[in-house]
């Protein structure tokens, strides 16, 4: 008997957990909206550009094949005379850059900053991705309690309208009053009307961000908050090194720096290559300080023909060059010039960006402590609206007024109860901003 109840406690509290809306429950299906895949999509773009760039510094072998055959005719003293000719070559290469100070080197190191900037993109869009989640989760719950509100509005305003028009037939008020009551209920229905579309928005916007469907439950949320405890000196350090906007604009500086590195790499060129020939395999080695590679290849060949020479000495080469532009119209100067402009306006953007992040900061912090103070102001309205519906109910209790009136004691509450949940939730929205600006905010 006691297992059977434990059954029946264990289904009941499952399908009483069905019936509602939860953050806990919605906060998976991020990472299966539009928002999450794209920026997913974004940074794993900047990956695979980083891994492209960083395979110039792999090792690279590669092999070629190719065959020939064809017949020569010579004529000579009306004599034609055809050979027939077949031959065939491999060739098999080896390359490896020995160093980066290169533009190999200098592409990989620009590829790491890319992807590190995507990872902070990344990061920061997921962020203000929960923060819209968050923030159409509360307004879907908000819409909730707004509805229960104006229901209960209209209900109150009809059975007004009902008693008013009793008492206008009966001569106890007149036509003016009488329409003053179908006015507040015409504009109470309103009113629901608005609120329960709002509600089907609310819905409808947060579908729009996750991607799915929602079923029409009832949103549940444990509204409270914890008070400011931390002051502006504390955090103002950990802006400056954790926000993702300011590290962003210092990678741009850092990017800058490398390419003004690029644009002074000299034009010059110097090329060591050597050769060895064996019979009819070649063997060739070169360096060049372009991109500080070392080139290595076997060439081996085979052939036959009517009229073969072959030779059996070892032929060896050994070559150095050394080249370097002339005239080039200027172009080395002006890319020195572009790279130099570019990271003095990467510096001025970073100190705009910290100035930027900082006022943003500020004004997130004090509108922070302003929704705190509203919370406690509106924590005084509710006990008081509290204290004096438990007063109006000992009235009620003895005859003292309606039941109507004791209603709109209990909307009034009600609403009051409102605004402190609406307070409350938008100091959460305030703290998750600011924690986005620290770059604390952790989407788990």
């Amino acid at each position: 008997m006691f297992s059977l109840f434990i059954i029946f406690l264990l289904l009941t509290t499952f399908v009483f957990a069905e019936d509602y809306l939860t953050l806990e429950d919605l906060k998976p299906s991020l990472t299966n909206s539009p928002l999450y895949k794209i920026y997913q999509a974004q940074c794993n773009s900047s990956l695979q550009e980083y891994y492209l760039a960083y395979s110039s510094l792999k090792p690279q072998l590669s092999l070629q094949i190719s065959y020939n055959q064809g017949e020569t005719s010579v004529t000579l003293n009306n004599v034609t005379s055809t050979s027939e000719s077949k031959s065939g070559n491999l060739s098999l290469n080896f390359s490896q850059i020995l160093f980066t100070k290169g533009q190999a080197g200098i592409n990989v190191k620009l590829a790491e900053l890319n992807l590190e900037q995507a990872k902070n993109d990344f990061k920061n869009n997921v962020q203000n991705l929960y923060y819209q989640f968050l923030q159409n989760f509360y307004n879907l719950y908000l819409a909730q309690e707004q509805l229960k509100i104006y229901e209960e509005s209209y209900k109150l305003a009809k059975r007004q309208e009902e008693v008013a028009e009793k008492q206008f037939k009966d001569g106890l008020i007149n036509e003016i009053s009488f329409m003053d009551y179908k006015q507040k209920a015409k504009l109470a229905e309103i009113n629901y009307n608005s609120a329960k579309n709002n509600l089907e928005l609310s819905y409808k916007s947060l579908e729009n961000l996750l991607g799915k469907n929602l079923p029409r439950k009832p949103v549940k949320l444990d509204v409270k908050y914890e008070p400011v405890t931390y002051s502006y000196d504390e955090l103002i350090s950990r802006l400056y090194s954790n926000n993702l906007t300011i590290k962003n604009s210092s990678i741009d500086v850092e990017k800058a720096k490398i390419n003004l590195e690029k644009s002074n790499i000299p034009s010059w060129n110097i090329s060591v290559s050597g050769s060895f020939t064996s019979g009819n395999t070649t063997y060739a080695l070169s360096f060049d300080t372009q991109n500080y590679a070392l080139n290595a290849s076997i060439n081996p060949s085979w052939g036959t023909s009517q009229k073969s020479l072959y030779s059996s000495e070892n032929i060896w080469n050994f070559r150095i060059s050394f080249s370097t532009p002339i005239l080039d119209g200027g172009s080395k100067n002006i890319s020195k010039n572009q790279a130099q402009l570019s990271l003095e306006s990467s510096q001025i953007n970073y100190d705009k960006t910290k100035k930027d992040i900082e006022l943003s900061f500020l004004k997130t912090y004090y509108n922070l402590l302003i929704a705190q103070e509203s919370i406690k102001q509106k924590e005084l309205v509710l006990e008081q609206k509290k204290a004096n519906l438990e007063a109006q109910k000992i009235r009620y209790n003895l005859g003292l007024i309606t039941d109507l009136d004791l209603k709109n004691y209990e909307i009034d509450y009600m609403q009051a109860n409102y605004d402190l949940e609406s307070s409350i939730l938008n100091f959460n929205l305030q703290k998750v901003q600011l924690f986005i600006l620290l770059g604390d905010l952790e989407v788990n």
